[in-house]
């Protein structure tokens, strides 16, 4: 009988190769089953843009970039320009405005109400003898006054008389008639104007008369009111309210000249800062960006499905590609509540497909290191 043939290795070679890929595969699934989630972020970082809301032209640029800088450290400096003589102007209105208002307060002075209480008694006697009338002794003077006045007419009647007698005669001269003739009118004249004042002292005042003389003596007395009873409340707070108003051009102006110094808020790092003196920066805009001390983060985003392994004060390790062997550690601050596509930069195509939640992830080490814009990797182990 003849021995049975041996079975070749080479059989067993497929059904090796199978059990090998079966449990390569098992492993590997089993590896990934056990592998931490990785997220991958951007190392960002809280700037701030510093500038002047005076602008002008650059005195003095008194750092560079890269410095470390303290709170209200002077940056930069630009030229004063006019605003101190604007500020000059401003105070000088607001001492006018204040010495206005101290006027008001302080009333009428003393010499003031005198001379209005003296002017209504003036205008007031004025009203009481316009009243009264004329006093008899005026008219007494008055008709004697007229008696004299005919006798004055009637001698110069008599003189005239007299020359045309010598002149029908041929024994005057006609200058002298005419003298006569001319003083005999004058004194009608005279004597009619007198006549006409003593009728007018007998009737006394016309009402126009009365009616002028209490007119002025109403508006003496309200002159007076008025002083004693010195500016209104309305005028006191006119003038507060432009003393206020020049007060806040004058603050306004201070504010502008203390714009002129650049100073840093915080103490920070200066990012970028591109000036040199001479240069023309205009008002608000960027001068010099700051990055403050200790505010870096990291800015990752979460698939929907995995959301529910992180949580905001969850500490995560952190990982950058120039600090291979270092590993940071990280405090999750946010997570934001909407949902967004991942960026384009951080996930495949089809990653791109699914929702995704930004989350803030603030570092507690490696904040000397790190700079804004490194790629960052987060590792949480799973559950």
């Amino acid at each position: 009988m003849s021995p049975a043939p041996k079975k070749s290795p080479a059989r067993f070679i497929p059904i090796v190769l199978i059990l090998g890929g079966l449990g390569w595969y098992g492993y590997h699934r089993w590896q990934l089953a056990r592998a931490p989630y990785e997220w991958s972020g951007t190392v960002e970082a809280h700037t701030m843009d510093l500038g002047s809301r005076a602008g002008g032209r650059v005195k003095d640029v008194l750092v560079h970039e890269g410095d470390h800088v303290t709170a209200g450290q002077s940056l930069i400096e630009i030229e004063a320009g006019d605003w101190p003589a604007q500020l000059e102007q401003a105070q000088g209105q607001l001492a006018q405005m204040q010495a206005n208002l101290d006027k008001l307060k302080a009333g009428s002075r003393p010499e003031e109400i005198a001379e209005a209480k003296a002017r209504f008694e003036t205008a007031n006697a004025a009203l009481q003898e316009t009243n009264a009338g004329t006093r008899p002794e005026q008219v007494t003077a008055a008709q004697a006054r007229l008696q004299a006045q005919d006798i004055a007419v009637e001698k110069a009647q008599k003189d005239a008389e007299r020359q045309h007698k010598l002149s029908a005669a041929g024994a005057a001269i006609p200058a002298d008639v005419d003298n006569a003739d001319i003083a005999l009118k004058g004194a009608i004249a005279q004597r009619d104007a007198l006549k006409a004042q003593l009728v007018e002292l007998q009737n006394g005042a016309r009402r126009e008369d009365k009616a002028q003389a209490a007119a002025r003596t109403a508006e003496q007395l309200a002159s007076q009111k008025l002083v004693t009873a010195g500016p209104r409340v309305e005028d006191i707070r006119a003038a507060q309210a432009q003393v206020e108003a020049a007060q806040g051009k004058v603050d306004q102006i201070k504010t502008m000249i203390d714009e002129l110094v650049i100073r840093a808020p915080r103490a920070a790092r200066i990012e970028a800062l591109d000036l040199r003196p001479g240069d023309i920066i205009a008002p608000n805009a960027t001068a010099a960006t700051l990055l403050e001390d200790g505010q870096l983060y990291v800015r990752i985003y979460v698939p929907e499905t995995q959301l529910g392994h992180i949580k905001v004060g969850q500490k995560v390790p952190i990982t950058v590609d120039s600090f291979g062997d270092t590993t940071f550690t990280g405090v999750v601050e946010h997570i934001n509540a909407v949902g967004e596509y991942s960026p384009r930069n951080l996930q495949t195509a089809d990653e791109r497909a699914d929702q995704v939640f930004a989350t803030r992830v603030g570092l507690e080490t490696g904040g000397d290191k790190l700079r804004a814009g490194m790629a960052a990797f987060i590792e949480v182990p799973r559950e």
